[in-house]
């Protein structure tokens, strides 16, 4: 079972190797999920993979940022760069991406980032199907739950075992995007999960998750055939890196007479490396109760006191744990979680009060964190570290041609499907709701499709109403959810294979696993939602050669993006979302406030439970109403007006018999940049 950690630089690249990682993941300067990191050059890899290879160790890319229109020429040149240095494997969500490489860079090894939301078995076995060698299961599934994958799929399955916990399933949570454009799906997330809320007059850090620690269970997920465990961390230091490899291999190597020692060791290690409380995150429960506290600072490592006051270049605290010089410091905002880190260089005591240098926007307020404590026998240094790689092999030569580039610029060019140019004269509403007395009680405009959310509550109410339903409704379209927990997935199974056989020919789909719900496509009519976080024109590509028929762009897209993508691709057949209440975060976890969430800028979130999957709204729906015409002159047709979870007396100003009344209002991401 192989260990890989991360490396955001070349001090935890060096660590995590000397301690006994298998295999590192690097991210480039661009496209890869942890934007903030310091990240790598081409250049800079080209060294790397031979060193690496030389100690017998791996080194897989993360290339796992949605790509925007505007930015394949970029990526043409990184693939035509990675062909060349062939990495080990390269780690993607894109489906243009994995398109691009697996057509054009068929020798170079592709992992399924757990950025496509790989939570159930259909999930994994689709991305197996395509081609995916490995794919990085969500961290919300159990170990009952990966163990029954893992009887079921040959392909290799790589698991989170240490790190930070997102609030909400990785690849599906949009609300970094929707507070400021920075999106999580290209890495840039500000974690407004990690926000002091108010809730029913209480303070609290209801949607803060704990760390991950499965070092215990190292031995069983070993024993159940697993093939990496991973450490998550691109933004940690060394020594962090250092001590948590150090302590899973201890355990990974360890037989069972020597098992016990060495967890007990390791444990010491972790602590020294810090981190956020810890928990088995879902491995033992699909239900923890451990992973939410909201009493617990949502900060990274071990709390130390709070700035009491600020002198010059030091800040004043009354310490609640030990520190020493050397080690590594964290100043928090208590509310907004943003965060400062620095080395500790001088330490003074005065009466109870400790001194400390720190950098000039630690604050009086902020909270103080141990990060990591000093490690003496780690070899430091960006620079010195950098040129020791240059000494110690030969770089792998890489030259991006111009002919291999042009020749590549015309096959994507060419991947844009001839399509009749010719387009309705009239726009085309889907109407979505969740409760089937919608489309049974209200006349909708003349050619609107209706989409009807399937879960296990709309089931029964679905099959009562069936026959009235297809006679008023013959465009009637069902709706997968995003999430189908894997205890869900034969109730899916059947009602999707009893429905198709009543008639149901139209399926509107959230995630790559539901196209295994659908072996056989004929006369049916499929689409797919925004959950796709589609965002070029090659991701429309290898849909529409799955058998998709309308694919929904990203919600989070830019005008720019949305503009680009309509000259590379016949605009009929794509689809934009114009109005809803999208879920800002869909999570398997309760957080202790079911009521309204009120985040410190004073907006309000709202959670709501559907099938043991929390979705948490925001109070206002974003519209892009005042740009219907621009989106028109663009040549989209097709418009998403989501009426899921609006009050009925918003619903009847929108939704006429005749026409929908689109307001104007927060239009997200479309006036600014999709960053």
């Amino acid at each position: 079972m192989e260990i890989l950690a991360p490396a955001g630089n070349f001090e935890t690249f060096f660590a995590a190797l000397e301690k006994g990682a298998d295999a590192v993941y690097v991210g480039l300067k661009s496209f890869n999920a942890r934007a903030y990191a310091r990240n790598f050059s081409l250049e800079e890899l080209s060294y790397m993979v031979p060193y690496a290879h030389k100690q017998g160790k791996k080194v897989f890319v993360a290339l796992n940022s949605v790509i925007k229109e505007g930015e394949i020429a970029e990526l043409i040149d990184t693939a035509i760069a990675l062909g060349q240095i062939k990495p080990d494997a390269l780690i993607i969500q894109d489906l243009g991406v994995f398109f691009l490489l697996k057509k054009r860079f068929p020798h170079l090894r592709l992992h399924a980032s757990t950025l496509m939301t790989a939570h159930n078995l259909v999930g994994v076995k689709k991305l197996a199907e395509m081609g995916f060698k490995r794919i990085v299961l969500a961290r919300e599934l159990t170990l009952e739950e990966i163990a029954h994958i893992r009887q079921e799929v040959k392909a290799e399955l790589e698991v989170f075992v240490h790190g930070a916990l997102c609030f909400s399933y990785s690849g599906l949570c949009l609300a970094s995007s929707y507070l400021g454009g920075q999106s999580s799906v290209r890495g840039r997330c500000r974690q407004p999960c990690r926000f002091l809320y108010r809730c029913k007059g209480k303070k609290g850090y209801f949607l803060s998750c704990g760390d991950l620690c499965a070092l215990e269970l190292i031995p069983r997920l070993k024993e159940m055939g697993i093939d990496s465990v991973k450490i998550e961390g691109r933004m940690k230091s060394a020594e962090y890196v250092a001590a948590v490899v150090e302590a899973y291999r201890l355990v990974r190597d360890a037989n069972s007479k020597e098992l016990p020692g060495a967890i007990n060791y390791a444990r010491t290690l972790l602590e020294k490396a810090g981190g956020r409380r810890s928990s088995f995150g879902f491995f033992l429960s699909p239900h923890p109760k451990d992973v939410l506290d909201p009493t617990a600072p949502s900060a990274f490592g071990v709390f130390v006191g709070r700035v009491l006051k600020r002198e010059e270049d030091k800040i004043y605290f009354l310490p609640e744990a030990e520190i020493e010089i050397g080690d590594r410091m964290r100043a928090q905002s208590e509310s907004l979680g943003k965060g400062i880190s620095w080395k500790v260089k001088t330490i003074e005591k005065i009466d109870h009060l400790m001194a400390i240098n720190a950098p000039e926007a630690v604050e009086p307020g902020y909270l103080l964190f141990r990060v990591v404590s000093k490690t003496t026998e780690l070899q430091k240094s960006d620079k010195k570290l950098k040129e020791r790689l240059k000494k110690e092999v030969m770089p792998i030569e890489f030259k991006l041609r111009s002919s291999e580039r042009k020749r590549l610029k015309q096959w994507v060019r060419a991947q844009v499907l001839s399509l009749p140019q010719k387009l309705p004269s009239k726009p085309t509403w889907w109407i979505r709701h969740e409760q089937v007395e919608f489309f049974l009680d209200r006349p909708l405009p003349s050619g609107s499709i209706p989409v009807l959310s399937l879960n296990m509550h709309t089931y029964p109410p679905l099959m009562h109403h069936v026959r009235r339903l297809q006679k008023r409704l013959p465009l009637l379209t069902l709706h997968l959810p995003p999430i189908i927990l894997p205890s869900q997935l034969s109730f899916y199974q059947q009602a999707i294979t009893q429905l198709i056989q009543m008639g149901f020919k139209r399926w509107h789909l959230s995630n790559i696993g539901h196209l295994y719900l659908f072996p056989q496509q004929k006369d049916l009519t499929l689409s797919v939602d925004y959950t796709f976080n589609l965002g070029n024109h090659l991701a429309l590509r290898i849909l529409k050669g799955m058998g998709i028929k309308y694919l929904t762009l990203s919600v989070e897209m830019d005008k720019i993006t949305l503009k680009e993508i309509t000259k590379f691709w016949a605009p009929r057949d794509l689809i934009v979302m114009v109005f809803g209440r999208v879920p800002l975060f869909t999570s398997r976890l309760q957080p202790n406030c079911k009521e309204c969430l009120i985040s410190p800028l004073d907006e309000r979130y709202y959670p709501l439970l559907r099938d043991e999957v929390t979705y948490i709204l925001a109070e206002e729906p974003f519209s892009l109403g005042q740009y219907i015409d621009e989106l028109e002159g663009f040549g989209i047709r097709n418009f998403i007006v989501d009426m899921r979870f609006l009050l009925n007396k918003q619903i009847k100003r929108i939704v006429t018999t005749r026409r929908v009344n689109l307001p104007r209002g927060f239009s997200f991401n479309y006036k600014r940049e999709w960053k």
